[in-house]
């Protein structure tokens, strides 16, 4: 049975293995026969090198006890990253450090990252909680609990992820993922999120206009496309409906015939149009070999499809950019994180939290395809920039994008961006010359515009520290 499994695992790296391609005939890399056959991690997080030697580019983590098929062993060429000490060439691709692992008897485990924390009809891999009140302390232990002294104030709305529910000295707390305690009177129970899901798309779809969802509840259809025709019928949020016949040209003229005798106003429905691959969505080396993945999100419609070369394969609704819009443009993944916590900038003045966010791709900067545990407005925007996706909608997409994480993986950082999958965002709503352009630079934060942003952050705060309190100006000086 372990051989079986074992042979199931090494198919599914073979798969993987051609993402992160090192010709090490070519860079004297020499592998040689190792100690062992499968290794363990055994720290919190451990990382996989491109080359093994320090310094080279971490291309994935793995959390503790992550088990992994070893191809061979290098010797190190130098004392950098593993002391002195060997490094084991491991499946699907990259080096660890053999101090990081220790050998293991049982294969690695198959399936997906996060999966196994998602029995039953669970959607979502943590329980997530609510801060309900600002000011909430977080401790990092019982012992600081007990000495009052709290690692860092909470703010309203705030987001945490539980692993437990305990009692110090009779009062109840909650120990989060990572560890931290917090009063249990302090939060909220989210439950598992929204139950929206996307479709799946009949391979056979055609270019342009394939259906649609309304876009709030209790949406009127009437009889003709006259806003004073006779009311036949009405929409449910988000549910779906042919798109048969358009008629005028612009809202709030516009209109959908989604039946006989049956009509409905183009401002409310999320529409699904299929398009052509778009110039810089998917490159010629890619579909050579056979990586012919890429995603469409349309700000305008809040629409997102998974495309497979000119094939569209899942469609669902998002919700984008609200105060800070999602920033159009060709962007290819630059990380696979399994969840992450995320939070404000330095430089941001308003401050939020939401922790372990699962089933993350991040695209541009900051800003990342995931999941949204906290709100169950898809088809609207409202995020800080990112684009937020439903439980299972994320999942799915999550383990589609290649490669799909392997059990244990928390994160991937592809080597090369030119084999990466492009996020192409456009807004049909805006005129042509505007619905798209390369809005922003690719990849990962700049260094120099995260310094420059923090800067002028420390300007603004040191210039409102300075300036005299308002109850202190004098009436004449303070009109303005």
């Amino acid at each position: 049975m372990q051989l079986l499994v074992a042979w199931t695992v090494l198919r599914t790296f073979a798969a993987l293995g051609r993402l992160e391609p090192v010709d090490e005939a070519r860079e004297g890399i020499k592998v040689d026969a190792a100690p062992a056959a499968i290794v363990e991690t055994h720290w919190m997080e451990t990382g996989l090198r491109t080359r093994p030697w320090s310094p080279s580019k971490r291309i994935a983590t793995m959390a503790k006890g992550t088990r992994l098929l070893v191809r061979g062993q290098v010797a190190s060429r130098d004392n950098n990253g593993c002391k002195g000490k060997p490094w084991y060439a491991v499946y699907p691709f990259g080096y660890v450090c053999s101090e990081h692992v220790r050998p293991g008897r049982e294969p690695p485990a198959t399936g997906h990252a996060l999966a196994e924390r998602l029995r039953g009809d669970r959607r979502l891999p943590y329980d997530y909680t609510k801060v309900r009140e600002d000011g909430a302390q977080m401790y990092q232990s019982v012992d600081a609990v007990r000495a009052g002294v709290a690692a860092r104030g909470l703010s309203e709305g705030m987001n945490l992820a539980v692993a437990r529910t305990l009692e110090v000295d009779g009062a109840a707390y909650v120990e989060t993922v990572d560890g931290q305690l917090v009063s249990k009177s302090a939060i909220g129970w989210l439950g598992q999120g929204s139950a929206w899901q996307g479709v799946l798309v009949d391979s056979a779809s055609a270019i342009g206009p394939a259906f649609a969802w309304s876009s709030r509840d209790k949406v009127p259809v009437l009889a003709d496309a006259d806003p004073k025709a006779a009311q036949v019928g009405l929409l449910a949020l988000r549910e779906r409906v042919p798109l048969l016949e358009e008629t005028g040209e612009a809202d709030p003229d516009r209109w959908w015939k989604i039946g006989e005798g049956r009509y409905v106003q183009a401002k409310h429905l999320n529409e699904v149009v299929f398009t052509a691959i778009p110039e810089g969505a998917l490159r010629d080396n890619r579909l050579a070999s056979g990586d012919d993945q890429w995603i469409d999100v349309d700000l305008g419609e809040q629409v997102l499809v998974a495309y497979r070369g000119a094939t569209p394969v899942y469609v669902t609704l998002v919700s984008s950019g609200k105060g800070s819009p999602t920033p159009k443009g060709n962007y290819p993944i630059w990380a696979k994180v399994a969840s992450m916590t995320m939070a404000n900038q330095d430089y941001e003045d308003n401050p939020y939290m939401v922790e372990h966010v699962p089933w993350v791709m991040l695209f541009q900067g900051h800003n990342a395809l995931h999941g949204a545990y906290w709100h169950d407005q898809f088809g609207k925007r409202r995020s800080h920039g990112c684009v937020n996706l439903a439980p299972r909608d994320a999942r799915w997409l999550f383990e589609w994008v290649a490669p799909a994480l392997p059990a244990g993986w928390t994160g991937y950082l592809p080597a090369d961006l030119e084999r990466s999958v492009v996020v192409h965002v456009r807004d049909s709503s805006l005129p042509p010359d505007q619905a798209f352009f390369q809005e922003r630079p690719i990849g990962p934060p700049d260094p120099e515009e995260e310094k420059r942003k923090q800067e002028e952050a420390d300007e603004r705060r040191a210039e409102t520290a300075a300036a005299p309190p308002a109850d202190l100006v004098p009436a004449a000086a303070a009109g303005g």
